[in-house]
């Protein structure tokens, strides 16, 4: 299948997904179902806001449920405590998560790996060890609630979870549109596809580094933020668990489910993952998270690229490489070129 095909035929199936998605109010009208629906769309925003940073960038964060714990425990403190509308709550929650992120992105410029990881995973636990002991704020362990939602939603239980339901897909999104068009239409999108191969060479060719690094922490943050204060304002309860490592986990899981550094795939993962894991509930909580796990364990082995690396597969693309490889697009007689690490800015055929 050549290039151009194969981009009309994922076109049309983005577009067929998005009018499921839109419809299932009216082909589902039944609050569970909308209720799983809606929280599974939640965890998409999250997990694709992991792979902007951990993904796309190759900054590796154990520590993303702590900023989706501080989005919503902001949105919702906002709404109880000052009397704020939900909706403000959700932008000073979205934006206090981009801050905090900015503020670990510089202490960590000069760290990689895991070492990295571990100053991140400290801030999630920071963020819930403060929330559990904070109780004249937060609640402590019992949590915050009573703290209201969006306003304006219908007052039947079933309108109310359709109404809420577009609500959060509209959100959501227009949060995955910024990503993905930040990483593939802008020079930070290739400028974090160079950092993520080699950021010594992407140094040397005059990239900063310091400024693209900050601008992803500070993106991907910041949407974790409003996936957490969406989360807050749908369950209308935050206690500390969200910032929880099992959080992170889940979240990373997700992501590698879905294929790295696509954006769309752990937003994918995060829809089938969160719904196989709901769906096994009936065999008991314990065994539906060994279901889980297994599912990962086969994916990292035998997959490791993920869903998205199956439908990338087809048009000879990588994940984690960003030049294409097609061989049909090759002249006759002339050898294969062996492509590099970062996609130029003049070749239109670098892809994500």
């Amino acid at each position: 299948m050549s290039g151009a095909r194969f981009r009309s035929l994922r076109r049309l199936v983005l577009c067929a997904g998005g009018v499921v998605a839109a419809l299932l109010p009216a082909l589902a009208p039944h609050p569970f179902v909308l209720s799983l629906a809606t929280q599974a769309v939640i965890w998409a925003l999250l997990a694709s806001s992991w792979d902007l940073l951990s993904g796309y960038t190759g900054q590796i964060s154990f520590g993303h449920a702590g900023f989706f714990a501080l989005g919503a425990y902001t949105a919702a403190g906002m709404a109880k405590h000052l009397g704020l509308s939900p909706w403000l709550g959700l932008l000073l929650g979205t934006g206090g998560a981009a801050l905090v992120g900015v503020g670990v992105g510089f202490p960590a410029l000069r760290l990689r790996g895991h070492y990295l990881a571990l100053v991140t995973l400290a801030l999630a636990e920071l963020i819930r060890l403060s929330a559990q002991n904070w109780l004249s704020v937060t609640g402590g362990p019992f949590g915050m609630y009573d703290f209201g939602t969006f306003p304006g939603l219908p007052a039947g239980a079933v309108a109310r979870a359709q109404a809420t339901y577009l609500l959060v897909v509209a959100v959501v999104a227009g949060a995955v549109a910024v990503m993905l068009y930040v990483c593939r239409r802008t020079r930070a999108g290739q400028a974090f596809r160079a950092i993520r191969e080699d950021e010594v060479l992407a140094e040397s060719l005059g990239i900063n580094t310091t400024v693209y690094k900050l601008l992803a922490f500070a993106l991907s943050s910041g949407f974790a933020g409003l996936a957490g204060g969406l989360y807050a304002f749908y369950i209308q309860l935050v206690s500390p668990t969200v910032a929880s490592a099992a959080t992170t986990s889940l979240v990373i899981g997700m992501a590698v489910f879905g294929g790295l550094g696509t954006i769309w795939g752990p937003a994918l993962g995060a829809l089938l993952l969160f719904a196989v894991n709901e769906a096994l509930r009936f065999v008991g909580v314990v065994y539906n998270l060994v279901a889980v796990g297994l599912t990962i364990m086969v994916f990292v082995i035998f997959l490791p690229r993920g869903l998205a690396g199956l439908a990338l597969r087809r048009q000879r693309l990588t994940v984690r490489r960003d030049a294409l490889r097609a061989e049909e697009d090759a002249e006759p007689g002339q050898p294969e070129q062996v492509t590099g690490a970062t996609p130029s800015a003049e070749d239109p055929r670098s892809t994500a």
